[in-house]
């Protein structure tokens, strides 16, 4: 008999890969999807981790006298971080040796000009003349970022232990001075800030223990390094 063209033709086999292609497709994809929002969560809670936490604001502007001479207000520095420190130029304590681990911090980050260093003196006595001869005599330049600074001493203090979080200086009596300069205890802490204002920590890298010591040296680099991120990425 001859073939027609009508003829019934025999069924194609079962190729069970049309079903299992479409189906490993979907289920890789599902893996693929599942791992990338898994990594991205892990970065995400890492991110938050590693976070300086805000812990207050510089909500109101201060008038400051430079050691250049010059009247400066804080809220020229609106975007740009803040390493901020309190000393002053006779202090006998610590306070060349904050400036001198701030200078460390300062060359690390190459002068960075979104980030400015401001050191508050105390001392209502300290004129532009005597913190000029500090800081140069710690061979600080006016193009270094850094500013020394002094202001009326009641607006500088409670601006320095309200808005920065310092705790209160205290005057030493006579008795206990090591010398006749020596008239203040107070906060050799460092405190940082971020490009919008925040106060983002407060670190002890004074503290008489050196592990200690060396555990706030490492964590305020850390967060500088993050608020330097922040600051670059707009957030």
């Amino acid at each position: 008999m001859s073939d027609h063209p009508d003829s019934e033709q025999p069924p194609r086999p079962f190729n069970p890969w049309a079903v299992w292609i479409p189906i490993i497709i979907i289920v890789l994809s599902v893996v693929v999807l599942y791992n990338i929002l898994m990594a991205q969560r892990k970065r995400e809670m890492t991110e938050l981790k590693d976070r300086p936490p805000y812990t207050g604001r510089l909500e109101n502007d201060l008038t400051l006298t430079e050691r250049s001479g010059k009247t400066v207000r804080l809220g020229e520095l609106r975007g740009k971080i803040i390493i901020a420190s309190w000393v002053f130029t006779r202090c006998p304590r610590g306070c060349a040796g904050v400036i001198a681990k701030l200078k460390s911090l300062h060359k690390e980050i190459g002068n960075d000009p979104g980030v400015q260093f401001v050191s508050f003196t105390l001392d209502p006595e300290d004129t532009p003349e005597m913190m000029q001869k500090f800081a140069s005599g710690l061979q600080i330049t006016e193009q270094d970022h850094w500013w020394f600074v002094n202001g009326p001493k009641d607006e500088v203090r409670k601006y320095m232990t309200s808005a920065f979080q310092f705790r209160p200086v205290q005057d030493l009596p006579e008795a206990d001075r090591m010398s006749p300069d020596d008239k203040y205890i107070h906060d050799l802490r460092v405190a940082l800030v971020d490009h919008k204002g925040h106060v983002r920590g407060l670190y002890d890298i004074m503290n008489a223990d050196p592990e200690f010591q060396k555990f706030w040296d490492a964590k305020i680099r850390k967060d500088l390094s993050y608020l330097m991120r922040e600051q670059k990425e707009g957030k």
